[in-house]
C-alpha cells in the first residue's frame, strides 16, 4: 500500500533537510580528511580540520534552530493570544540555545 500525498510529501522534505543541514554542516570536509586526523579529542581545536562528530554536533544544532523557527511559523497561526505568545517566547528561546550552542563551537574550534 503506497502512502498518501501528504505522508510522502513530508517524508520528502525531512530527508531533504537532512541532506541539506549535512551539506550544510560540512559533511565532505570530515569524511575527506577526518579520518587523517590523529586526535583522541571529539572536536578538534582547528578551523581547517573537522571530525564527523563536529558533523554531528553541527547539524544537530542546525536542527535545533530550525525547530525553534518552527516554533516561530506555529505561533503566527495560532488563534488563541496566551497560546501565541508562549509560541513566540520558546521560539525565540530555542533559536537563543542554538545560536549559543554555534558560538561556543566556533569558540572551541578557534
Amino acid at each position: 500500500m503506497l502512502p498518501n500525498t501528504g505522508q510522502l510529501a513530508l517524508i520528502v522534505a525531512v530527508v531533504y533537510l537532512i541532506i541539506f543541514f549535512l551539506l550544510g554542516s560540512g559533511v565532505f570536509n570530515s569524511i575527506i580528511e577526518g579520518p587523517g586526523v590523529s586526535t583522541s579529542t571529539f572536536i578538534v581545536p582547528s578551523r581547517s580540520v573537522q571530525t564527523i562528530g563536529e558533523t554531528i554536533v553541527t547539524t544537530m544544532i542546525l536542527f535545533i534552530g530550525m525547530a525553534g523557527a518552527f516554533l516561530l511559523y506555529r505561533s503566527g497561526k495560532a488563534v488563541n493570544p496566551k497560546t501565541q505568545g508562549g509560541l513566540l517566547a520558546a521560539g525565540f528561546t530555542i533559536i537563543g540555545i542554538a545560536l549559543i550552542l554555534g558560538f561556543r563551537l566556533v569558540g572551541i574550534k578557534a
